[in-house]
């Protein structure tokens, strides 16, 4: 796989539109990826892998990945053209997010989206047009799950370094973030647990085995058999030995003891059932005899009560039908007698009556009912009268308060009409004031941008300046860092040439003649080796290697902090611009002075808008008011005039009415006593004639009454009633005695009641019931006890032969287990647990591959081992990395590794794993490599080393990136993609190729194509 092209737009820092052709590096086959910290170097790999599997390795999720610089109307997207083999593939994405809606306000949701092409016969054909179907068509054609993409695209040196000083425990932690054998831990974890849960079951199994069968044994133990059954045995079960295997012959055992003593049991609760029914039958014909004779002495007895009691029922019987003949008349009776007592009263009020007649009337209805209706009219018309007189003050008052409010409101509309005809002019001036102001108002937000646009820069002036004399130390000392570096590293490798050149004559100045050369093993020594010109020892190459070390540590800081406030410095002058400091603080003095001048102009405009406003208001309000005051004006004019007329009509009214009298009241009080003396006559004449006639008719009807029933005079059908309670008490005597009589009648007359003889004796039988019946109830507990001991028994022994079984048949399994699970946690001969002999196996495949990247860079000097060695103290075994040294031929730990041998050696462990993803990976094809931050800390040898595996690299055509910020790899690697900040925010991609080795050209800013 090989990239060719990548496009992509508001993503992450980058807001616009860029483009990087990786296809242009092709000749260099070496490219560099500079930026600052922070500007977005490893955003491009984000891109590259959120366009092929849809997430980006620092982002938690496809959403996130939209620049937030982006605006409403700018989509985000990915486009990456690779090619796979011979095939030329298309990708491109745009993830979910949500956006300001261009229209009204909220938001509204982006969908995913996900295309694929293929590059066939000069055309693009689609492959995939769904976001899932396109990353399941990716996968399928690279061949690389996303973490087996990232391993081997992307190799970081910190982490392999680390991982190559690691002890077995953080190495062991590392592959497993590496290779995720986090399944191997979770097998061994579950086979642990299952062995446990195995373990748990069996002992409960054979707990419930032993509580249930002790039980059973002590229900058989605790039954009581009787000594006379001669079925019962004398030791019915005997106890079993588990060791022998005897547990299910004697639960069979117990099982049938307890069997047997339930059917005694049963047995001997019939018996007793069947006594005790005998007895009952017997006690209870005795008892049905006695019960007869008692019912036939009750019955004679009652009899006789009766007989003496026969004479005064039949007076009561008489009683009873003089009664019911005189309630028959009762109701015509009482009618009479009402209307007597009705008809005198009448008669009496009728005579005082006519008494209280005025004089000169005829005391005869008609002449009456005419005086009345004349009486009756005269009074009303005095209440009319009465009603008028009093109404007069209440009508006085209403007209004098209709013609005052009539006066006020017409006076009220020559005030409001005088106000409102000096509105106009007053408006007319406020307009004026308005359209002064405005002008010099409506500058106010181009100021204020101008103030805030120039503050800044200020600031960033101010800053800038603030950086001239840090940068000019940090200059100066990595220029003197540089030079001290390079002083020590020349001498280092001048006292490493003499301590090998002067190695030859130490070995000869410790020559004997006779004793075997330490070399050849001669004993003979012709030609010794003269002497060096200068003695350099083992500790003096040391103490060198140690100066050459510190002073490159130096000069790696000082160009750390120099290139980091050159940073600084470019950002703060892309926002200060050209202009010195004086005059951006004279420019700002200048806008600050333009913004509080229409500022002061806004004020003013918005206080006579206000007032403007407010005068509107108060003019519309006062021409609602004038016709309000127009229209109640005209309202209380005609109220007035019609109070002034109804009082006038009401005092003509009552001139009138009065006749001749002081006031309505006297002649009000004179027509009201005529008027009810003659309605009083009335009520009383109409009475007595309705009394009459009722009299003569309730006389008639009891007349009739009495001749019908054969009744004597009203008085004496009178005395012969009775009160109701008195007859309903007589009537209930006689009824109760007539139906004792038959109710005795009827019991003599019963057949089982003839030629009884003498009652029997119960208490011999009720003895022998009781005995019965308490012989039958303990057999009965007894049966049931036996029966309750049968069920618990059967449920224990259910119980305990299901955990036999279950015993037997797990035996075999739970044993396999437990060897499984001691085998995968690490109780082995290699004292490895399952995940650690993974990783072990796949740390030797990483160890051979990288051995074959060191071998290159150190000249054959150095190799690494795999220590498979068991660990002690329960750390994991099988996890040790060594390195052998060619010029002592002794392993020894990688911690004696020296700076740049560790970066050889950890970037050697990189590639290894790259190696190693992309053979399991089937051999997938890589061309693109991108190597992480690392060289900062190399000597000038081993970045020679480093920069010469990099080139092996590209053999073959494989395009590899460096991602770095040291100023030496700037100089050594001509095409880059520089990521630099945007003053107000993001970043942008600058892409610099090289024509020739070592020349910088083609410098062009990436994205600004057209369309």
């Amino acid at each position: 796989m090989k990239l060719l092209r990548l496009e992509l737009a508001a993503f992450g820092p980058f807001r616009e539109r860029f483009e990087i052709d990786f296809a242009s590096f092709d000749a260099d086959g070496l490219y560099l990826i500079a930026g600052p910290t922070g500007a977005g170097k490893s955003t491009i790999l984000d891109a590259i892998a959120y366009a092929l599997y849809g997430s980006a390795p620092r982002y938690a999720g496809a959403p996130h990945v939209r620049s937030d610089l982006a605006g409403p109307a700018e989509t985000t997207w990915v486009e990456l053209e690779l090619a796979v083999g011979d095939r030329i593939l298309r990708m491109r994405r745009t993830p979910e997010y949500e956006r300001p809606k261009l229209r009204g306000s909220g938001l509204t949701r982006e969908r995913a989206t996900a295309a694929l092409w293929e590059r066939k016969n000069g055309s693009w054909q689609t492959l995939a047009t769904s976001v899932d179907e396109a990353s399941t068509e990716v996968g399928r054609i690279l061949g690389l799950r996303k973490d087996e993409f990232l391993q081997v695209i992307l190799l970081a040196q910190g982490g392999f370094a680390e991982f190559l000083q690691a002890d077995s425990k953080a190495r062991k932690a590392l592959l497993e973030r590496l290779f995720g054998t986090g399944s191997m831990r979770r097998l061994r974890e579950l086979l642990l647990t299952d062995a446990r849960a195995i373990d748990a079951e069996r002992e409960e199994q054979e707990r419930v085995r032993d509580d249930r069968t002790a039980r059973v044994r002590e229900a058989t133990a605790s039954l009581r058999i009787d000594d006379d059954d001669p079925d019962a045995d004398e030791d019915p079960v005997a106890e079993g030995d588990p060791a022998a295997g005897g547990h299910a012959a004697e639960l069979a055992a117990l099982q049938d003891a307890i069997a047997a003593h339930v059917d005694r049991s049963a047995a001997r609760a019939a018996a007793a059932a069947a006594v005790e029914r005998t007895a009952r039958a017997a006690r209870d014909a005795a008892l049905a005899v006695v019960e007869r004779i008692a019912r036939r002495d009750a019955a004679e007895a009652a009899l006789a009560r009766l007989a003496e009691a026969a004479p005064a029922i039949d007076e009561d019987r008489e009683r009873l039908a003089d009664a019911d003949r005189a309630a028959e008349v009762a109701g015509a009776l009482e009618r009479w007698t009402r209307a007597d007592v009705e008809a005198e009263a009448a008669e009496a009020a009728l005579q005082a009556a006519t008494t209280a007649l005025p004089e000169g009337i005829d005391p005869q209805r008609d002449a009456v009912e005419v005086e009345h209706d004349v009486a009756a009219e005269a009074a009303a018309l005095a209440a009319e009268t009465r009603r008028i007189e009093r109404s007069l003050p209440d009508l006085e008052r209403a007209a004098r308060t209709a013609s005052s409010t009539a006066t006020a409101a017409a006076e009220g509309v020559v005030e409001a009409k005088r106000m409102r005809a000096a509105a106009p002019a007053a408006r007319q001036a406020l307009v004026d004031a308005v359209a002064a102001v405005g002008v010099l108002a409506a500058g106010a937000e181009a100021a204020a941008a101008r103030v805030a646009a120039t503050r800044e820069r200020v600031a960033a002036r101010a800053a800038a300046d603030a950086l001239a004399a840090p940068i000019d130390a940090a200059k100066a000392s990595a220029a003197g860092t540089a030079t001290a570096q390079r002083n020590a590293a020349d001498e280092l490798q001048r006292l490493q040439a003499a301590r090998v050149d002067g190695m030859a004559g130490e070995l000869a100045a410790e020559l004997t003649v006779g004793d075997p050369c330490p070399v050849c093993g001669a004993l003979e020594h012709p030609s010794p080796h003269a002497p060096a010109p200068e003695a350099v020892t083992a500790d003096d190459v040391a103490r060198a290697l140690e100066r050459s070390t510190l002073a490159l540590s130096a000069a790696g800081a000082a160009n750390e902090a120099l290139a980091d406030l050159e940073r600084q410095l470019a950002g703060h002058l892309g926002r200060a611009g050209d202009a010195d400091r004086a005059s951006l603080d004279d420019a700002l003095a200048r806008e600050e002075a333009a913004l509080r001048d229409a500022e002061a102009g806004i004020a003013e405009r918005d206080a006579v808008t206000r007032r403007l406003a407010e005068h509107d208001d108060e003019a519309a309000l006062l021409d609602r008011r004038v016709a309000e005051l127009e229209r109640e004006a005209e309202t209380r004019g005609s109220d007035a005039a019609a109070a002034g007329a109804r009082l006038d009509e009401s005092r003509e009214r009552l001139a009138h009415g009065l006749r001749g009298h002081a006031d309505a009241a006297a002649l009000l009080a004179a027509t009201s006593a005529v008027r009810d003396v003659l309605r009083d006559w009335l009520d009383a004449d109409a009475e007595a004639a309705r009394a009459l006639a009722e009299q003569q008719a309730a006389a008639a009807a009891g007349a009739t009454a009495l001749a019908a029933h054969d009744l004597p005079g009203r008085d004496a059908t009178a005395a012969m009633r009775l009160e109701r309670a008195v007859r309903a008490a007589t009537r209930e005597r006689v009824a109760a005695h007539d139906e004792a009589v038959a109710k005795a009648r009827g019991v003599l007359a019963q057949p089982d009641l003839a030629d009884l003889g003498a009652p029997p004796a119960l208490e011999p039988l009720e003895a022998a019931l009781r005995d019965a019946s308490q012989s039958e109830a303990e057999a009965a507990r007894a049966a049931a006890a036996a029966e309750a001991t049968r069920r618990h028994a059967a449920a224990d022994l259910a119980a305990a032969e299901r955990a036999i079984a279950a015993l037997a048949d797990g035996a075999e399994h739970a044993t396999t287990v437990r060897a499984l699970a001691r085998a995968l946690d690490g109780k082995n001969e290699r004292a490895q647990d399952i995940e650690t002999y993974v990783l072990a196996t796949r740390l030797a495949t990483i160890i051979e591959a990288a051995n074959a990247r060191l071998a290159a860079m150190t000249d054959g000097r150095f190799t690494l081992v795999h220590d498979e060695e068991r660990a002690s103290h329960g750390r994991a075994s099988g996890l040790g990395i060594a390195v052998v040294d060619a010029h002592t031929g002794v392993a020894r730990t990688t911690r004696s590794l020296s700076g740049g041998e560790t970066f050889l050696a950890s970037l050697s462990l990189a590639l290894g794993l790259a190696d190693v993803v992309q053979a399991e990976s089937g051999g997938v094809s890589l061309e693109t490599l991108f190597v992480d931050e690392g060289f900062g800390s190399l000597d000038q040898d081993t970045l020679e080393a480093a920069m010469a595996t990099l080139d092996e690299l590209r053999i073959g055509g494989r395009s590899v990136g460096v991602i770095s910020h040291v100023q030496q790899m700037q100089e050594r690697i001509p095409a880059r993609i520089r990521v630099t900040p945007v003053p107000g925010g993001g970043s942008r991609i600058v892409v610099t190729g090289s024509q020739a080795p070592g020349k910088l050209d083609n410098g062009r800013e990436a994205g600004r194509r057209a369309g």
